[in-house]
């Protein structure tokens, strides 16, 4: 048993708590009681002064194999050569096409991961994620294609929920393509460990045919499991639902997939899902970012969770929300994103928050919610993380602030001191205290 005492707590349960102490035993929290009537043994109890503990926050979409693009060039005659010919498709396929397009924005990533061997791949992701949670990231929802990720994730100190993502272009592969990726869940189920939890990530409408839509929605509602999607993202994704065809189809063609086209024409991005019957509370949908008011009002009301990536949606699809406008229309039902492609990414999830609300529209102890127990309501983990609750896994920040000061010093330092995960103290000072 261990006894954190703390000057605030953030329990994200509606309440903030003053010198209080946080018992934990076995990785649970088990007790929250006042400072001054602790009298366990002194070398159980941790005296962390003028301290704000919050619970430990999630980040509901990363992809950290794509952390060192742009940081790391591969090297070597075989790299070179794979380079040559990466790059000369890429020329070929996007001659003519503007620098800030989405398309030729989501090709030159993928140019740059495909350079990466395996080991370059596993290591990209692993510093990713260990950047994440020295920034107080004590769950996530990564997102990926590949399964050779799957062995390092149910390794991790924290909580992961792994969304395999899917594309398809006919209807014929979108059956195959079912039965393969349906197999390889459901063996992957039988082996995971106890903190990994496994979802289904259509990639976009553009990007899925309608077939592989209908198949998945109706087994992710059949197996009560989450299923994520990018959504009306790009004007690229507009265009390509109003006409037909895209930009996005150069993308298509470089990623090796044929001309994918959308089942009919005219239709708007709710309407074009709702359509399929996709639409419901268990679907994750990020971005959204060229929605109009009325969409907006329309895709809440289906009970979808949203994703907010503000990072991202500036630096790849040249608009985002703004967050008075994403409190309005799905206030208490989103979380926040971390993922970026600046060489300089920043994974603190805190920071990212505070700065998405620069009008201080909330205060800090319910902005913290949407970093901790609403994305843990929508991954449905919220019997198990979010919170400071007895019962509750001990996963949890602990801020050094200065004397005098309250808990809302937290938003000009925004670093934790010390991570826990599980009751375990997996970062201190920046440091880490596991291995991947």
């Amino acid at each position: 048993m261990k006894c954190y005492k703390a000057k605030w707590i953030l329990t994200a349960e509606d309440k903030i708590l003053e010198d209080t102490a946080l018992v934990v035993d076995e990785g649970k929290i088990v007790n929250l009681i006042p400072n001054k009537d602790v009298n366990f043994d002194e070398k159980y109890v941790k005296d962390l002064g003028n301290a704000v503990i919050t619970p430990g926050f999630i980040d509901l979409l990363t992809q950290f194999q794509y952390t060192n693009i742009g940081l790391i060039k591969p090297a070597g005659i075989k790299s070179c050569l794979k380079s040559f010919f990466i790059n000369l498709s890429k020329k070929y396929n996007f001659a003519g096409i503007k620098p800030d397009n989405y398309a030729l924005k989501w090709a030159n990533i993928l140019a740059s991961y495909y350079l990466f061997d395996r080991n370059g791949k596993l290591k990209s992701f692993d510093d990713g994620v260990t950047m994440a949670i020295k920034s107080g990231t004590t769950c996530i929802a990564q997102v990926s294609k590949e399964f050779k990720y799957f062995e390092t994730i149910n390794k991790l100190p924290i909580r992961t929920y792994l969304f395999f993502e899917v594309f398809s272009d006919t209807s014929e592969k979108s059956k195959k393509q079912f039965k393969e990726m349906r197999a390889r869940v459901e063996d992957l189920v039988q082996h995971k460990g106890s903190k990994t939890h496994i979802g289904i990530m259509l990639n976009s409408e553009s990007g899925v045919h309608k077939k592989m839509w209908n198949l998945f929605s109706k087994y992710c509602r059949k197996h009560n499991m989450l299923l994520m999607t990018r959504f009306a993202e790009a004007k690229d994704e507009i265009e390509w639902l109003e006409h037909g065809f895209s930009d996005i189809d150069i993308l298509h063609k470089f990623m090796g997939l044929r001309k994918i086209t959308p089942y009919t024409k005219d239709l708007k991005p709710v309407e074009y899902l709702a359509n399929l019957k996709v639409l419901t509370n268990k679907v994750l949908a990020a971005n959204a970012n060229y929605l109009t008011e009325s969409e907006l009002e329309e895709l809440a009301s289906t009970g979808v969770k949203y994703i907010y990536q503000p990072d991202y949606s500036v630096e790849i699809c040249g608009k985002k929300l703004d967050f008075e406008t994403v409190l309005k229309y799905f206030s208490g039902n989103f979380g926040f994103s971390s993922q970026s492609f600046l060489p300089e990414k920043n994974f603190n999830l805190l920071e990212i928050a505070v700065r998405a609300d620069n009008k201080n529209i909330l205060p800090l102890e319910e902005l913290i919610k949407y970093l901790t127990i609403y994305p843990a309501k929508i991954l449905r983990l919220d019997n198990i993380t979010g919170s400071i609750k007895i019962g509750k896994d001990a996963d949890f920040n602990v801020f050094k602030i200065e004397e005098g000061k309250d808990y809302n010093a937290i938003k000009e330092n925004p670093q934790p001191y010390a991570t826990y995960s599980g009751g375990r103290k997996i970062v201190k000072k920046n440091q880490t205290r596991f291995t991947i």
